[in-house]
């Protein structure tokens, strides 16, 4: 994804999408914050929060676009940052000692020897007997 991905003018139905989760995330942190950990400081203005933006948001949705562009644009980073973290991991963790090990048992799965019998990589197919096959993809 890049910058240019972001929606800058969203549909009516993702504002209020974004809207009904704006109010049911602000007022389960208010409740969380009021009740478990005892700061009804927080709770209270996190609700209100919640209300004020979230309420108006589900009846007109328009009004929402400013802060759903900007709240886009603050929370992009984050998310670009965590899926380079996740691929650097996945590639690292995964598939390297996979690899690692393959090398290590001697596997070639991408057959990148050449065997000394051959001039060239290429590996002979048969062509199919039934040319209708190709017309049947799945």
């Amino acid at each position: 994804m890049t910058w240019a991905d972001i929606q800058r003018n969203p549909s009516t139905k993702t504002l209020r999408q974004f809207a009904g989760v704006w109010l049911v995330f602000f007022l389960a942190l208010a409740a969380y914050q009021g009740w478990y950990r005892n700061k009804p400081g927080w709770g209270l203005g996190l609700a209100v929060l919640a209300v004020v933006v979230g309420g108006p948001g589900l009846l007109f949705p328009r009004i929402l676009r400013p802060i759903y562009v900007g709240w886009m644009m603050l929370v992009f980073p984050i998310g670009w940052t965590v899926s380079q973290i996740m691929l650097l991991l996945m590639f690292y963790c995964i598939i390297t000692p996979i690899a690692f090990v393959l090398r290590l048992k001697g596997r070639d799965p991408l057959c990148r020897k050449r065997a000394p019998d051959r001039p060239s990589f290429w590996t002979p197919k048969e062509t199919p007997a039934d040319l209708r096959r190709y017309f049947r993809q799945y």
